[in-house]
């Protein structure tokens, strides 16, 4: 089984190298197709993202202005927009952009139950990745929207398993499955600048609301360079507590709402940039420093409607000199279940939960810091996340579950068109056990010490602004290390090859 697995795995990694080499000498060397900021005020997709994915400095001045201006000067756009009254106007390039793409997928699942028995999975896909409509555009002097509509989603790197669920389900057969998503709406925010006026400085005080991601450092959504998502915003107490799926106990609407950092919210927050002393357009020079904040409130249950009544409030804090950034993200909410999920997953019926009617309080903190050499001529960075979280209840029994995690990126852009890089994730629980409370007439089922990593390799070339190759490797590990030797353990581990079109 092993000699053949390898076997698949170089075949397939041949084949995949096959493609993308094919696929850069046929690609014409003249395309064009830039998204919609480039062609409304006229500059190379560069100027805002170190590789076309990820946000530089100047990307991060642009988008706190609410896509308008660099460091509080206004950008003007290649054509006038036409004035609809004092407030709004209309942009008379195209505000739409579509971002898709397609690719190679290999990957290998292999789970060892406590109970001695095993199981190995392999799946291979030529896929549609991504196809998404984003409208983007200021829609007067202070009202910007930016909203993204994902039409197709292939998910073999997003919400991969974890937990004893998955690590003791070995009643398998040989073929992996990876799943595909047809959604039609993901986020729509609405930016209004500049709240206060001229009675404060520029972009110093501003509103945003609708649905999208919370202000994490790293970006849980597309604006982000790996396609892996990071381990410690998707990850939930449930995911890595459970000896039952969360699917097996919730109905997929149940899921949907159990709250999950690294997925849109409905949220709205006041925000803003401050320069010191200084000019705003002071923060353009490296030397400068200056500090961003968000503060707001979300119904803590996703995009989905709120059916506990209790919301979320969160806050974030950076501060930026010669390229370096401080940070801190915090988050709490009182509950993340509500009635359905408590009494859908308990013990009665089928579940883990106690069904017991009490709240599950969420909440996180933790620092962030980006170390730059990019200032000093030297293009390398390296980013850093840490994170704790607490739920107080997340089974029923009156039991509290801790855990931490977080993750290191070294990033080298060896060539302005390329970029290589490498991550370590990891997730560490305390020891989790609710065998011995019993609540209303039941004992708790739940005994486990999670402990997960993975490491991320990738390599990106951009073909031209828009167009883009990609080749990622992820190997990732979760134990159960409650009751060693018996110990249950889950390793997946493959790639992904693929070629990004934005226009």
């Amino acid at each position: 089984m092993k000699l053949f697995a390898m076997k698949k795995f170089v075949q397939t990694t041949i084949i995949a190298a096959i493609l993308a080499s094919t696929v850069l000498l046929l690609m014409p060397k003249d395309s064009e197709a830039v998204p919609s900021y480039s062609r409304r005020y006229g500059f190379d997709c560069t100027v805002c993202h170190s590789m076309w994915g990820a946000l530089n400095g100047t990307g991060a001045l642009f988008k706190l202005s609410g896509y308008r201006a660099f460091a509080g000067k206004d950008l003007d756009p290649v054509t006038k927009d036409i004035e609809a009254g004092s407030m709004f106007a209309i942009p008379t390039t195209l505000p739409l952009s579509l971002v898709t793409g397609v690719g190679y997928d290999y990957r290998v699942e292999k789970r060892s139950a406590a109970d001695g028995t095993t199981n190995t999975q392999t799946g291979s896909s030529f896929a549609l990745e991504d196809a998404s409509i984003f409208l983007t555009s200021p829609i007067g002097p202070h009202l910007s929207v930016f909203a993204e509509f994902p039409m197709y989603e292939t998910r073999a790197w997003e919400f991969t398993p974890t937990g004893p669920a998955e690590a003791n389900d070995t009643a398998r057969g040989s073929n992996l499955r990876f799943s595909t998503e047809k959604p039609t709406f993901e986020v729509a925010k609405f930016f209004w600048n500049n709240l206060l006026g001229d009675e404060v400085p520029r972009d110093s005080v501003n509103l945003l609301f609708g649905i999208t991601h919370p202000p994490l450092p790293y970006s849980p959504g597309k604006v982000r360079l790996s396609v892996n998502q990071y381990p410690i915003y998707e990850r939930r107490a449930l995911d890595l507590l459970s000896h039952k799926k969360i699917d097996d106990m919730l109905t997929s609407d149940q899921s949907d709402t159990l709250f999950r950092v690294s997925e849109p919210q409905v949220l709205a927050e006041v925000y803003g940039m401050v320069v010191p002393g200084k000019e705003v357009s002071d923060a353009a020079k490296k030397e400068t420093f200056w500090f961003e904040y968000h503060l707001g409130i979300t119904n803590a249950s996703n995009s989905s409607a709120d059916n506990n009544n209790a919301k979320g409030f969160y806050g974030r804090y950076v501060m930026r000199w010669y390229g370096q950034t401080l940070g801190v993200f915090a988050f709490y909410t009182s509950d993340t279940y509500d009635d359905g999920i408590r009494n859908d997953a308990s013990i009665f019926n089928g579940g883990i939960m106690s069904g017991k009617a009490a709240s599950n309080s969420n909440g996180r903190i933790g620092p962030d810091l980006t170390l730059s050499a990019v200032p000093y001529g030297v293009p390398v960075w390296l980013e850093n996340q840490y994170m704790y979280v607490y739920e107080n209840n997340p089974t029923g029994f009156d039991k509290g579950f801790a855990w931490q995690g977080g993750f290191h990126q070294l990033n080298y852009q060896f060539i302005p068109k390329a970029v290589i890089y490498g991550r370590y994730d990891w997730v560490k629980g305390d020891l989790y056990d609710d065998t011995s409370t019993r609540i209303n007439g039941v004992f708790g089922q739940t005994r486990t010490r999670p402990n997960e990593y993975d490491i991320v390799a990738g390599l990106q070339f951009t073909i031209a602004a828009n167009v883009k190759l990609l080749g990622e490797y992820r190997y990732h590990e979760f134990k159960d290390t409650a009751s060693v030797p018996n110990s249950s353990r889950l390793t997946d581990s493959g790639f992904t090859s693929r070629i990004m079109f934005g226009f």
